[in-house]
């Protein structure tokens, strides 16, 4: 999901948009609450008061009647026939989830799987580390330099000895 930031929901707020990218935003809107948050940060008190000038008193209580109604006519039109056929439709699904879990059982398909997790943690291997090659690599430098100076030091014994 694309979201949208400050500017863009800034300009969608002052219509500086395309009708078709304003729709893309809005339709976003009623699945983003991210991105509702960030739109509602930019509406200020004056719009909020303007608003409250807009919208009539009586605004919630009709809407909320409307509701009430709408759900009334649904309930008779669709009423007995629906919750009836949604309670068969329930019924036929926990029977064939039963029948399901009945044969998975009888097949001994859980008691596999309960006996297979210890096979398969047995054979699981452990990953070996990997050496730190620069680790390594420092500690040759160092054995490197280390048997560079013994050899000049000898070298110079040797020198001095034959002297």
């Amino acid at each position: 999901m694309k979201h949208y930031d400050y500017v863009e929901w800034l300009l969608y707020k002052n219509k500086a948009l395309s009708n078709k990218k304003m729709k893309e935003m809005e339709e976003h809107l009623y699945n983003c609450q991210a991105c509702l948050d960030i739109f509602l940060s930019l509406i200020n008190e004056q719009e909020e008061s303007y608003a409250g000038d807009i919208v009539p008193s009586d605004f919630t209580p009709k809407v909320l009647e409307n509701i009430t109604k709408s759900k009334i006519i649904k309930l008779n039109i669709h009423g007995v026939n629906k919750v009836k056929k949604s309670i068969n439709y329930q019924l036929g699904y926990y029977a064939a989830v039963a029948s399901v879990t009945i044969f998975l059982t009888l097949s001994g398909f859980y008691t596999n799987l309960v006996d297979s997790v210890p096979k398969i943690t047995a054979s699981i291997q452990e990953v070996q580390v990997r050496q730190n090659l620069i680790a390594n690599f420092s500690d040759r430098i160092i054995d490197s330099t280390s048997s560079l100076l013994f050899s000049i030091e000898n070298n110079e014994k040797n020198v001095i000895e034959e002297e």
